[in-house]
């Protein structure tokens, strides 16, 4: 998950400037204000600090992004955080020099170590991620309390929307929305000192039904959808605070998962469903039966709200976050493809069926609204 506020900006401008010294001075790299040359040819580079328990930083070829770990802002003396540095653009420099072979490569093996090598940079850089104790220590105390408390309460009403008797889960329903919505209006005022988290939720070669599908529901979950196009494919990311972002991740998981499902179903009882097409349009059929079940809730929630004025503000903070995280984000858009009114008839009754039920894993639940 990546993370954007006003301090993590500022400590992501002192990144770029060590970054851009130890470039320029050490590894005769130029790099100017976004891009650096190498060979001829300018490549952007990108720094940004992210959230994740099994690594303290990292380099993306795809983004020609380099990430550190949010805690490193708080925890690490600045020569911790330029070896870092080092050992993350050690990485970038063995993308330039072996290409699509990078990914074959041993992360740390005998090409990385000649590169260090060649920049006369020793362990302490390229063993600059060795202390295992350290890394443990930055998730010791990384519980937010207010996070879980609220989360544990919309998990038990999970358990109830989950119910067979259909009174006692719309009642759980109703009351798990209306908990999300006063946390909502609770953090309504916008802070660019609160973090605003962006994850990616989901990932494929080439724009899909499925991801136009996703990118349309998760809109009526206090969050936006970004499409990220890369080398690698199409991802969809989401922008938010840190709840409604991780039940988007969840919300994304599971209709990705029903949508197969539902349309193995459908086939079997409707023999003249098949091909791409009309599972394109089945899956769009989908999204707009869902969408419009959560259209009708959240009018009901918009009854439940103190003021309408306070949703517009929502909305709003919605969309400073979004600069913040995505300071040059144009309008996006897709094609909707070819139309077929059989199976986007389909997709739209089974749409409107749909419920999403918490996960059952052991480790976490899930949380997320039954609708």
């Amino acid at each position: 998950m990546l993370l954007y506020s006003s301090t993590i900006n500022s400590f992501l401008g002192k990144v770029k400037k060590l970054a851009r010294r130890i470039m320029n001075e050490e590894m005769d790299l130029p790099f100017n204000k976004t891009r650096f040359l190498w060979r001829g040819f300018y490549y952007p580079l990108h720094f940004v600090l992210f959230e994740d328990p099994n690594k303290l930083g990292y380099f993306s070829p795809s983004h020609f992004q380099i990430g550190l770990h949010k805690k490193l802002m708080y925890l690490a003396h600045d020569k911790v955080i330029e070896n870092i540095i080092r050992h993350e653009l050690a990485h970038m420099y063995c993308s330039l020099l072996y290409g699509k072979r990078f990914h074959e490569l041993d992360s740390h093996g005998k090409e990385f170590r000649e590169v260090c090598a060649r920049f006369s940079w020793g362990p302490e850089v390229f063993k600059a991620y060795s202390h295992l104790e350290f890394e443990n220590e930055l998730y010791r105390n990384d519980k937010d309390i207010g996070f879980e408390r609220i989360k544990g309460k919309i998990e038990k009403l999970l358990a109830l929307a989950d119910s067979d008797n259909p009174h006692e889960a719309q009642a759980a329903t109703l009351k798990a929305n209306q908990l999300l919505l006063k946390y909502n209006l609770k953090n309504l005022d916008f802070n660019e000192e609160a973090e605003t988290c962006v994850k990616l939720v989901y990932r494929t070669k080439k724009l899909n039904s499925t991801m136009n599908a996703l990118y349309d529901i998760l809109q009526y979950f206090y969050v936006q959808p970004v499409f990220n196009r890369t080398g690698e494919g199409v991802g969809l990311d989401v922008v938010g605070s840190r709840l409604n972002v991780e039940m988007a991740d969840y919300i994304t998981k599971y209709l990705a998962n029903e949508f197969e499902t539902l349309w193995n179903t459908a086939k079997k009882k409707d023999p003249k469903l098949k091909g791409l097409k009309m599972k394109n349009n089945y899956i769009l059929g989908l999204a707009q039966g869902f969408s419009t079940k959560l259209k009708q809730e959240r009018s009901l929630q918009n009854q439940e709200a103190s003021s309408s004025r306070d949703l517009i503000r929502l909305n709003d903070n919605l969309l400073k976050q979004v600069k913040m995280a995505f300071p040059r984000l144009s309008r996006q858009a897709a094609s909707a493809g070819s139309f077929d009114p059989r199976a986007r008839a389909s997709g739209q009754k089974d749409g409107s069926q749909i419920n999403i039920r918490p996960g059952v894993s052991q480790g976490n639940k899930g949380f997320l609204l039954n609708s």
